[in-house]
C-alpha cells in the first residue's frame, strides 16, 4: 500500500482527536449549567465504574493493534488473519466483562440508588465489541476517523441541546454519551467491508495466542494506569460527595482535551515509526523521533502555560460561578499536558513499537504506588487540589521510568536554535496575556481574546525568530488547503 502523508494524517488527527476530547469539554459547559454540580457528579463517578470493566474488555488493544496492523498491512491476506485474531480476542473480552459488570452493580447494595445510571452506562460496555478504532489508526485512516467522529458528535450534541433541559435529565445525558459511543463504534464495523476478507487462505490460520502475550502486558499496564487515574474520583466521592468530583473531573476534562490536541499531531507518527523498528530502520525511526518531539513541545509549552495563566478565565466561562473551587485544581493540573505528551511519544510509543511492553507496566506500576499513597495522604486535607497533587506526582514517576527504559532507542538533538526562538516565543506570549488582563475589560469571555491574541503572538513569534519545525508546519498547511482549494 501506499504510504500517506504524515503532514495530511497530522492535521486530520488532531482534528479528530481536537474534537473527541472538545466534545465533552463542550458538552459538559452546557450541561454543568443545567445538571448542577451533582449531577455532573454522578455521571462521572458511574462514568467511572463503567470504566473499569471497559477498560479490562479492551485489553491492550488500543496500543498493540495499531502495531501489529501497521507492520503487516502491505498484505491484504495478512491483514485480515491479524485483525480477526484481534478483534476475536476483544469480542470474547467483553463478553465476559459486559456480564461482569450487570452483576455487580446489581448485586450490591452500595449501588442500589445508583443502579439506573449504572445500567445506562454499560452500554458504554457492550459496544466495546465493535471498538476497533486501532485498526483504522494502524491503516493510517485518519480522514475517515476524522470525518465519522464529527458527524457522530454534532448529531450526540445536538440531542443533549434537545433532550436534557433540566438537573433531573442527568440519565438522559448519561444514555446520550453511550449513543455517541454506539455512532462511531457501529459505523466502524460497517466500514470494515473495504478491508478485510472474511475468507482466510488454508495457509494462513487464526492464531489468537500469539498476540496474548504483549496484549496482556499491555492490559496489566492500562489497568494499573487506570486504576490510579480513576482512585481519585472514587476516593473523592467516598470522602466528600460529589460535588468536589465534578470538580475534580471537569478540571480534568480541560487538561485531557489539551493534551489530546497536542499528542494529535504526532500519534499518527506511531504506525510509521513501528513499521521502521520491525524493518530495522532504526536512523528513519530516530528522525521520526526527533521531529515529532519538535512538534510535541512546540504545542505543549505553550498550552500548558497558556492554561496555567487563564485558569481563573477559562473555568467560569466553561462551568459556571458555581464551580470556582475547580480553578486551583486546573492550575495543579495543566503541568500533565507536558508530562503526559513526553510519556506518550517518547515513552510508550518506542517501547510498545520495539516490543518492550513490560517496561511500560513496571513503569505504571510505580506510578500506581505513588498515587495510592499521595491520594490517601492528600485528598482528605485538599480535596479535588489533593487528588490533582497526587496524579502529578504519580505521572512524573512514570514517565521518568519510561523515558529512562526507551533512552537507548533514539537519540534525541533538539538544536539550539530551536530552543532559544521557542523560549523567545513563549516570554512573548506570557507578556501578551499578562498585559490584556489589565484592561478593563471583564466579560466571562474574555478568555477567548486570551487564547486567541496568545496563539497569534506565539506563532507569529516563531516564524518571526526563524523557528524551523514551525516554518515547516506553516508551509505543509498551506500547501494542503492550497491543494484542497485547487480540487474544488
Amino acid at each position: 500500500m501506499a504510504k500517506k502523508s504524515l503532514a495530511k494524517n497530522s492535521i486530520f488527527n488532531m482534528a479528530y482527536k481536537g474534537f473527541t476530547a472538545l466534545f465533552p469539554l463542550i458538552t459538559t459547559s452546557y450541561i454543568s449549567h443545567v445538571i448542577l454540580p451533582a449531577g455532573v457528579g454522578r455521571v462521572a463517578y458511574a462514568n467511572t465504574i463503567a470504566s473499569y470493566f471497559v477498560l479490562v474488555a479492551c485489553l491492550g488493544l488500543p496500543s498493540y493493534g495499531v502495531k501489529v496492523i501497521a507492520q503487516n498491512n502491505a498484505s491484504g491476506e495478512e491483514r485480515s488473519r491479524t485483525f480477526l485474531e484481534l478483534f476475536s480476542i476483544n469480542f470474547t473480552a467483553t463478553v465476559l466483562c459486559t456480564a461482569a459488570y450487570y452483576l455487580f452493580v446489581n448485586t450490591f447494595p452500595y449501588f442500589a440508588d445508583k443502579r439506573r445510571l449504572l445500567d445506562i452506562m454499560g452500554l458504554m460496555l457492550i459496544l466495546n465489541i465493535f471498538n476497533i478504532d486501532w485498526f483504522y489508526q494502524g491503516m493510517e485512516e485518519y480522514v475517515y476517523i476524522s470525518v465519522r467522529s464529527f458527524i457522530v458528535k454534532v448529531a450526540s450534541f445536538a440531542a443533549m441541546l434537545i433532550f436534557v433541559r433540566d438537573e433531573e435529565d442527568y440519565l438522559i445525558y448519561a444514555l446520550i454519551l453511550c449513543v455517541a459511543t454506539a455512532g462511531n463504534n457501529l459505523w466502524n464495523a460497517w466500514n470494515l467491508r473495504n478491508y478485510i476478507s472474511l475468507r482466510i487462505p488454508g495457509g494462513l490460520r487464526l492464531n489468537p495466542g500469539r498476540h496474548m502475550r504483549p496484549v496482556l502486558i499491555l492490559l496489566a499496564s492500562t489497568i494499573a494506569t487506570e486504576i490510579y487515574t480513576m482512585l481519585d474520583t472514587v476516593m473523592l466521592e467516598y470522602y466528600f460527595g460529589d460535588v468536589p468530583v465534578g470538580y475534580y473531573s471537569n478540571a480534568a476534562k480541560v487538561v485531557r482535551m489539551v493534551y489530546t490536541l497536542v499528542i494529535a499531531l504526532v500519534a499518527v507518527f506511531y504506525p510509521r515509526i513501528s513499521l521502521c523498528y520491525k524493518q530495522k530502520d532504526y536512523g528513519t525511526a530516530n528522525d521520526l523521533l526527533n521531529r515529532g518531539t519538535k512538534i510535541l513541545l512546540l504545542l505543549a509549552l505553550p498550552c500548558t502555560l497558556g492554561l496555567l495563566l487563564t485558569a481563573d478565565d477559562v473555568v467560569p466561562l466553561l462551568f459556571g460561578a458555581e464551580f470556582a473551587p475547580a480553578v486551583s485544581t486546573l492550575r495543579l493540573l495543566c503541568i500533565l499536558i507536558l508530562i503526559f505528551s513526553l510519556a506518550y511519544f517518547l515513552g510508550h510509543i518506542v517501547l510498545t513499537a520495539t516490543g518492550l511492553e513490560r517496561m511500560i507496566l513496571r513503569a505504571t506500576i510505580a506510578g500506581a504506588a505513588v498515587n495510592v499513597c499521595a491520594n490517601f495522604a492528600l485528598i482528605p486535607m485538599l480535596r479535588q487540589d489533593g487528588a490533582a497533587i497526587a496524579s502529578v506526582l504519580s505521572e512524573l514517576a512514570v514517565t521518568v521510568i519510561l523515558l529512562w527504559h526507551a533512552r537507548k532507542f533514539y537519540k534525541l538533538k533538539l538544536g539550539r536554535h530551536y530552543m532559544i526562538t521557542v523560549s523567545a516565543a513563549l516570554a512573548l506570549m506570557a507578556l501578551s496575556v499578562f498585559l490584556l488582563r489589565l484592561l478593563p475589560f471583564r466579560s466571562p469571555k474574555r478568555v477567548l481574546v486570551f487564547i486567541a491574541a496568545a496563539a497569534v503572538v506565539y506563532f507569529g513569534g516563531l516564524l518571526a525568530f526563524g523557528n524551523e519545525v514551525a516554518r515547516e508546519l506553516w508551509q505543509k498547511l498551506r500547501g494542503i488547503f492550497e491543494r484542497v482549494g485547487g480540487e474544488r
